[in-house]
């Protein structure tokens, strides 16, 4: 009688870095919008993501701010929330684009952020002056965007606000030095600044991130929960190993060394769905990183993808994305600078 093989508990090899697949299908754009001096008394609203890519004039609705305080000190606050306290050094992340309140001390009177910009296009890095006449405080605002953003685990548990405070901790050292390089490059701009601000932007989304995935409890569920359980992460190390074998739910148990049973109930405790469904959300995100590459024919793509046939795929591709894949790529390649495609 063949030995049930044991769950795979040992940490995963250097190899497996699942975290860096997803990332690299959403296809990030970091960038710096502004540095704010706001001085004490003010108070400035930002809408939610959807009207605040209006607002900036960029292509897409699905923008996660980040804001950076360099000097001083200020709350924000969510509607429905306790205000988070924000002191220099400090970074915050909104991964579903939640309009929220940036105020300093003393009391003020909100003013719509849009109403502190010029008209875009910008073509030099903006400095916003705002509020009266006493202490300022400095804050370095941008976004994340990527048309797939909503579509992406990782997103689907994170809670509204990412806040962190970098320590004195080895883990914490990269983070640290990422906002303070950001919060330097943004405050005193030198030669290459502007090429250097979105990179900085993009490390800083991953290390908050990573930083999040560290301090999880026991009791916490999403994607980075998940990785970190041993049945789960097993099964998404089998799955993100090889995204385009032949898996059934069975085969994916047998690997893990659990029944289906047992599978299927933790990975929907972590995840909300079956392993089979997140593969297949898994393998649509590689044919969305396909369209937005090149010109492969949509059937050579479908067949990658697993389906028959070009127009099973079609369907299951505009069930998720919203728009059948050939609009899709279309969309994409629209929103692209000029030399992106040239």
């Amino acid at each position: 009688m063949p030995k049930t093989p044991s769950v795979l508990t040992e940490k995963p090899e250097a190899s497996f870095d699942p975290l860096s697949d997803l990332l690299a299908s959403m296809r990030l754009t970091g960038t710096v919008m502004f540095r704010a001096e706001f001085c004490e008394p003010w108070s400035v609203t930002t809408p939610e993501g959807h009207q605040l890519s209006k607002v900036l004039a960029v292509r897409t609705d699905r923008v996660i701010p980040f804001h950076v305080v360099s000097r001083g000190s200020c709350a924000l606050t969510m509607p429905q929330r306790e205000p988070v306290w924000l002191r220099e050094g400090d970074a915050v992340l909104l991964p579903y684009g939640d309009g929220h309140l940036l105020s300093g001390r003393a009391p003020a009177e909100p003013v719509p952020v849009g109403q502190l910009l010029p008209p875009p296009p910008w073509q030099d890095f903006l400095v916003v002056k705002h509020g009266g006449q006493g202490e300022t405080t400095s804050i370095i605002c941008g976004f994340v965007q990527c048309d797939e953003l909503l579509f992406h685990p990782i997103l689907r548990h994170l809670p509204l606000l990412l806040h962190v405070s970098p320590d004195a901790s080895p883990a914490d050292r990269w983070l640290a030095t990422t906002i303070r390089h950001t919060a330097q490059e943004a405050t005193e701009p030198s030669p290459g600044s502007r090429n250097m601000l979105p990179r900085l932007t993009e490390l800083l989304f991953v290390e908050i991130l990573r930083k999040h995935m560290r301090g999880l409890t026991d009791d916490e569920v999403g994607w980075f929960a998940a990785f970190n359980d041993e049945i789960a992460g097993a099964a998404l190390q089998c799955l993100h190993t090889a995204p385009f074998d032949a898996w059934s739910i069975e085969k994916l148990a047998s690997r893990v060394g659990v029944s289906r049973t047992v599978l299927a109930d933790r990975f929907k405790h972590f995840l909300d769905q079956p392993p089979m469904q997140y593969l297949t959300h898994w393998r649509l995100q590689f044919a969305a990183k396909e369209l937005k590459a090149g010109q492969r024919p949509l059937k050579a793509i479908a067949e990658e993808a697993g389906y028959e046939s070009e127009a099973a795929f079609s369907r299951a591709f505009k069930r998720y994305f919203g728009l059948p894949p050939g609009e899709w790529r279309a969309r994409q390649r629209r929103s692209l600078p000029h030399s992106a495609h040239s």
